[in-house]
């Protein structure tokens, strides 16, 4: 018996509606494919970009002949498709002679606009050769001869001079309260920003908080100021883009959130299989902190990437960024981390992050991070991954509606990191 076409993504049509300073476009293309938009460019000689927020199950369908469409040539050959027609999400069946017949009209044509996924290249598989990736890739982009190191390449702006004395700080097993207390008050703005933290109605401490020293000996304790500082003060390094993708989430409220559900997994794993709970939260705060760093290194590219994400939102980031930049934001965010010599659990769990079998040293750490962009991101999980860190399902998912049910103190969270300046 023949599976219903909503069991087949690889025969779903994606809708997605276009605009440009003088008029509107229609695309359709597989499911399984990324919108070229650079293709569409071509043969249009138009520059067109997403109307607005682009859902994962993308547009519903314009009435055919009643505003100007491009479909993927290749679906010509196929046999049946569903499209989805409606708002709310309902789809029907339609045959490949059925598409080519609707789509008669003068104002529709057929052209190569997508790219089969399956195709696009895989980042390497070890981060020992991600500066060479990374490398080849920016020869792609520059007219100028490339220099051999990727730091000599790239304008990296400076540590913040905060964040360097915290990381040497950590490196001391010698040091302690008073240490970390001196060192986080010679930044007044980050001072301010961990009291803030500590008082977030999130944690509950009772009472108010006065001082950094509150914050560690009353709230969080040493290690998790350590990282939270750490975190706080490197935001500093990179400004929050203003103009990326329209359908991502505030970066500094996805970071907050994306941290205290590791934090969150992290309580409730086997206490002999759990990481130093400071390094996780830490960890989870700076996933994404490749996406700064491209928007800073490399506007102009930053912004055809955002473009792509908006059409091809149903597909994984990862995918989107191989087509566009040939690195992923994993691969330069953790090159930058362990150059400016953070912990290296840290900068290898976010480079894995996106690997669930990846089984090399600080894997449960990478592995936490994917379970928490799979929850975030309403994906399922490997069970074996579930296995691995001590969870199941139903605790991952007890830990993600708890963080969930404090949505207004995360969002406070949120606002304090992008309100205060250094």
């Amino acid at each position: 018996m023949e599976q219903p076409s909503d069991l087949q993504p690889s025969q779903k049509i994606r809708v997605v509606h276009l605009a440009d300073h003088t008029g509107r476009l229609q695309v359709l293309f597989p499911e399984s494919s990324m919108l070229d938009i650079a293709a569409v460019s071509r043969i249009t000689k138009r520059r067109f970009e997403p109307i607005a927020h682009s859902h994962s199950n993308g547009d519903a369908l314009i009435k055919p002949n009643s505003v100007m469409t491009i479909l993927e040539a290749d679906m010509l050959a196929g046999s049946s498709f569903s499209i989805r027609t409606k708002s709310n999400g309902q789809r029907r069946d339609i045959s490949s002679s059925e598409l080519k017949k609707l789509f008669s009209g003068p104002l529709n044509s057929f052209n190569n606009i997508s790219i089969d996924a399956p195709l696009i290249k895989k980042p390497v598989d070890n981060h020992e050769d991600d500066e060479e990736q990374i490398l080849q890739a920016l020869g792609r982009f520059q007219s100028i001869r490339l220099k051999q190191r990727l730091e000599e390449t790239l304008e990296i702006p400076p540590l913040p001079a905060s964040s360097n004395k915290i990381i040497r700080l950590s490196s001391d097993n010698s040091s302690g309260t008073d240490e970390l207390c001196d060192v986080i008050a010679l930044d007044p703005s980050l001072a301010a920003q961990v009291v803030s933290w500590a008082s977030s109605p999130y944690y509950g401490a009772p009472g108010s908080i006065e001082s950094v020293e509150d914050a560690i000996i009353r709230v969080l304790g040493f290690e998790m100021v350590m990282n939270l500082a750490l975190g706080l003060s490197m935001k500093n390094a990179f400004k929050t883009p203003e103009e990326g993708p329209r359908h991502y989430q505030d970066f500094w409220l996805d970071s907050v959130t994306n941290a205290v559900l590791v934090e969150s997994l992290v309580k409730a794993m086997p206490a002999e299989k759990r990481p130093k709970i400071g390094h996780a939260y830490l960890a989870g705060l700076l996933h994404n902190f490749g996406f700064l760093a491209i928007s800073t290194i490399l506007p102009p590219h930053f912004s055809i990437l955002s473009r792509y994400q908006e059409a091809n939102s149903h597909l994984p980031a990862e995918l989107i960024e191989m087509q566009i930049l040939h690195f992923t934001k994993e691969q330069l965010g953790s090159w930058l981390l362990r150059y400016w010599s953070l912990p290296d659990n840290i900068w290898t769990a976010i480079r894995y992050s996106k690997k669930p079998h990846y089984y090399g040293e600080h894997a449960i750490l990478a592995k936490l991070l994917y379970v928490s962009h799979q929850l975030r991101n309403d994906v399922e999980i490997e069970p074996e991954v579930l296995s691995q860190i001590g969870l199941s399902l139903e605790e991952a998912e007890a830990c993600q509606q708890e963080v969930y049910q404090s949505s207004a103190e995360l969002h406070k969270m949120a606002d304090l990191i992008n309100n205060i300046s250094a």
